[in-house]
């Protein structure tokens, strides 16, 4: 019993002793070395994270820098290894997979492709985290086919729509868009246009909008099914928003296959848009039967065809705008507006958006289309379009709400003698008591001031495009795509790109669209700037609201400037 007594001592002795012998906790290659201590692992984790997210901070959050990458060169392998060697310590491989996610290291990938193999009810935020991490770290190209055949056979294995199931499947559909990489075509667009009640179609959706981020001609006609794909059961719930941001970041290639829609003989498509009417009808009969199969299709073709920019699709456009179907003409005549036009068939453009206007109904259904109308026209910012526009803010016949629409738009780009016709007309108004409407349309008289101030000096207006102050950002942008031009484009972009990022949605949106009319080659500033919004706002509602105009000008304006990317 003594001998026992005093071994045991012994042993309580020694251990005590080894307790000096643990690394410090700044020492990441010491900590490293617990990792495969089941005792000291979890302390070992949190010191390592610890080390690395100061070295960070102190770094100024740049994991290229000498220091960083020092601290992820001891670390990262053990974190890999230890993952790897002790599967059945599922929170401790939690907390290394958080790490990784930190430092963001490709030599890390063994451990995030094993915890892609998820089991149901253990392990799948194991599966989250590693596609989480993938999603953000620059993988290198070879080892691409590898992660986009374990984030492949980690989706196909998600059958049913739990939370957890829907979690996993937004991280691993957003971790293959962010690869930029072709081979994860065939999997994003098998989950695209996947019709099942247990797949949320939210999913579709993502599937749909990554397949853009990989500008894949093979997409197309994935795509192109996408415009009239609806929710089983649900045909208010679409996808042909982010279907067609997808075919403009494509580019090009998308020409052709949307021409064949606007023109009735895609047969996939015409076949969906029918059930889509179908399924319309069984909820809203009176809904569905003022609906056609080239309205459904036309509508969709125009508005991608519009936002490729693209001059080609000029004749097909007038001759869609000809239609005796409404809606059909009108989709068709803002799409006019968007596309490059040569100069010698401008006239023809003008002459046939007066001519849609015109024929557009004249009771209240009319007004909002009238309304669409006289927007788009005021984004072409073109001078011979000034009188059309002043004709319907005098025109007394009209409805109130379609002349304050022109009022707006006239002011927005009247230059000094432009302002002194339109003071003159409201002058002329009769005040709200006699039936008229001048008290409202003298809300836009500080937009006139401006004009008097400014008249066409770019110089002019890229300062009042700067300001802070709303109302003079936006009359400065309207300006700069109405004037700036040559020698005095740059600046002009320049002064624009500085509001991208308003919180303003209308000073962001007159920015943008003057930044598409003036940057006829290109603009990696504002390329860049769009970039870093979707970056920092990424499922904010500002940013879901200027996501619609930002991405097709992003993407005309990538092409412009020749970059496929």
């Amino acid at each position: 019993m003594i001998v026992r007594h005093r071994g045991w001592a012994v042993a309580v002795l020694i251990a005590a002793l080894g307790l000096g012998c643990h690394a410090a906790e700044n020492d990441p290659e010491g900590q490293a070395g617990e990792l495969s201590d089941p005792v000291r692992r979890e302390n070992a984790i949190f010191n390592l994270k610890k080390v690395y997210t100061e070295t960070l901070a102190a770094n100024g959050g740049d994991r290229s820098s000498a220091d960083v990458q020092a601290v992820a060169d001891v670390i990262v392998d053990p974190l890999t290894r230890a993952y790897l060697d002790y599967p059945e310590d599922r929170i401790n491989g939690l907390a290394i997979l958080d790490l990784l996610y930190e430092v963001q290291d490709p030599r890390s990938m063994p451990a995030l492709i094993e915890a892609l193999n998820w089991r149901t009810e253990v392990s799948e935020d194991h599966a989250i985290r590693a596609a989480q991490t993938i999603q953000v770290m620059e993988v290198p190209a070879a080892e691409r086919p590898q992660v986009i055949q374990a984030l492949a056979r980690s989706l196909e294995r998600i059958t049913d729509s739990r939370p957890e199931d829907n979690k996993m499947r937004v991280a691993m559909i957003r971790a293959l868009g962010a690869l930029k990489d072709t081979g994860a075509t065939e999997i994003l667009t098998s989950v695209a246009t996947k019709q099942d009640e247990k797949q949320n179609f939210l999913i579709n959706r993502l599937a749909a909008q990554q397949l853009g981020e990989l500008r894949d001609p093979a997409a197309i006609p994935a795509l192109i099914k996408c415009l009239f794909l609806f929710a089983p059961n649900h045909p208010e719930l679409r996808m042909n928003d982010v279907a067609a941001e997808a075919l403009i970041l494509v580019g090009r290639p998308s020409l052709k296959p949307l021409l064949a829609v606007l023109a009735g003989k895609d047969a996939t498509a015409n076949a969906i848009a029918k059930q889509y009417i179908d399924a319309v009808k069984a909820r809203r009969p009176d809904l569905a039967n003022q609906m056609t199969v080239r309205q459904v299709t036309g509508g969709e073709a125009s508005f991608a065809l519009g936002a490729l920019g693209f001059s080609e699709a000029l004749e097909p456009l007038l001759q869609e705008a000809a239609s005796s179907d409404t809606p059909r003409k009108l989709n068709a005549a803002i799409a006019l507006v968007r596309i490059d036009v040569p100069d010698a068939k401008k006239d023809r453009v003008r002459s046939t958006l007066k001519k849609v206007y015109g024929e557009l109904p004249k009771g209240y259904a009319g007004v909002a289309m009238r309304g669409q109308l006289l927007a788009a026209i005021a984004h072409m910012y073109d001078a011979e379009m000034m009188p059309f526009i002043y004709t319907q803010v005098v025109d007394r016949k009209a409805n109130p709400e379609v002349r304050l629409i022109a009022v707006q738009n006239y002011a927005l780009l009247a230059n000094k003698a432009e302002a002194a016709n339109l003071a003159a007309a409201i002058a002329k108004e009769r005040p709200s008591e006699a039936g008229g409407y001048r008290e409202k349309f003298e809300e836009r008289n500080p937009l006139l001031e401006l004009a008097n101030e400014c008249d066409t000096s770019v110089d002019c207006w890229v300062s009042k495009a700067g300001s802070p102050d709303a109302n003079k950002a936006r009359k400065g942008a309207y300006m700069l795509g109405r004037y700036a031009r040559g020698e005095d484009k740059d600046k002009a972009i320049d002064a624009l790109v500085g509001q991208l990022g308003s919180e303003d949605l209308g000073v962001r949106l007159s920015a943008l669209m003057a930044i598409d009319q003036i940057a006829v080659e290109g603009s990696t500033g504002a390329v860049a700037k769009v970039d870093e919004l979707r970056t920092r706002e990424e499922g904010q509602s500002v940013w879901t609201r200027f996501r619609g105009e930002a991405l097709p000008i992003q993407a005309r304006l990538r092409s412009r400037a020749g970059d496929a990317g």
